[in-house]
């Protein structure tokens, strides 16, 4: 009788997860925020109650003993499981990435490789907003520079870039 409690505990949570997982790949994801003044999102959560029943129920169920024990290591292992939840959940949010757009200002002081001159005026590539941008830049000295040429932003002024 209790294996069958442990065994329906288990089953239960595995189609929940598995619903939870079918609908997370084909439907997205569902997220539903409230306003309360207490945070627990992060510690409890419906699918960290589902992870611990999984793991406990599974465990539970193979042990076949109602041993306190049993009980312990069953919720140790049903932590176990919410804890992995949350490492992933966390590494896949470090995944994310926010650009911010730079302004032309914190270009100053980047290397940059000349890739095109056209009289005064050069294309650069630079690193900007995370990603290899061409700009139009001017040289401040009037220095000649030949295409692969690396060199320093060193100047804005006006919207106008100048390179050393």
């Amino acid at each position: 009788m209790v294996n069958t409690i442990f065994l329906g505990i288990a089953v239960v949570a595995s189609a929940i997860f598995l619903i939870q997982f079918i609908m997370s790949i084909f439907f997205g994801d569902l997220d539903t925020d409230t306003d309360i003044d207490v945070d627990l999102s992060s510690a409890v959560s419906f699918k960290g109650l589902t992870h611990f029943c999984i793991g406990f129920g599974w465990y539970m169920y193979i042990a076949k003993s109602t041993a306190i024990s049993t009980f312990l290591i069953g919720i140790l292992i049903g932590l176990l499981f919410v804890f992995i939840l949350w490492f992933l959940y966390k590494k896949a949010y470090q995944l994310q990435k926010e650009n911010k757009p730079e302004k032309t200002e914190a270009l100053v002081g980047r290397e940059c490789t000349i890739y095109a001159h056209d009289g005064v005026r050069y294309i650069v590539q630079v690193a900007q907003n995370g990603a290899l941008r061409e700009v139009e830049v001017r040289s401040l000295e009037g220095k000649k520079y030949q295409t692969g040429d690396r060199t320093l932003i060193c100047k804005v002024e006006s919207g106008t870039i100048y390179i050393q």
